[in-house]
């Protein structure tokens, strides 16, 4: 399974939004050339995080972006369905169309797996938050600081 750019790039746009110690908003574009993306597609990308409600976006000299929740209450499934939509790994994979379903089982057998899968991915997604990713990147930040600061 493979996750599109669109998806990627907001994660690191928020994770930005989160763990840098920028005091104020961050412009689209210091944050494009922080990030090193294309800025014309990270704008996109941040309109479709402030239609999810996840940023709040000021105008003028000193705006810029930043979070409109709670990191603890962003969760990788907001920001997921804010640039993707619904999860829907297969048509009927919530397991809610049955049509067609019962003159062919092999296609039944699928449609349960992937309704368990989406349950499954679901659950894990939503028990990610800002927070929790932002603590990860500082641990691993923290952890190459100190390999290379203690490297001959």
């Amino acid at each position: 399974m493979k996750f599109s750019a669109r998806f990627e790039y907001a994660l690191l746009a928020l994770l930005h939004l989160k763990c840098e110690p920028d005091e104020g908003p961050v412009s689209g574009k210091a944050l494009a050339e922080s990030l090193k993306l294309p800025y014309r597609f990270l704008e996109q990308i941040l309109a479709d995080l402030k239609r999810g409600g996840l940023i709040r976006a000021a105008r003028g000299s000193q705006g810029g972006y930043r979070l409109n929740r709670d990191p603890g209450d962003i969760s990788v499934y907001d920001i997921y369905v804010a640039t993707e939509g619904q999860f829907q790994p297969w048509d009927c994979g919530a397991g809610d169309d049955k049509d067609g379903c019962g003159s062919d089982h092999n296609k039944c057998v699928i449609s349960a797996f992937y309704g368990d899968f989406r349950s499954t991915f679901i659950s894990l997604m939503k028990g990610y938050t800002l927070n929790t990713l932002c603590s990860a990147a500082q641990s691993l930040k923290r952890s190459q600081t100190a390999v290379t600061t203690t490297a001959p």
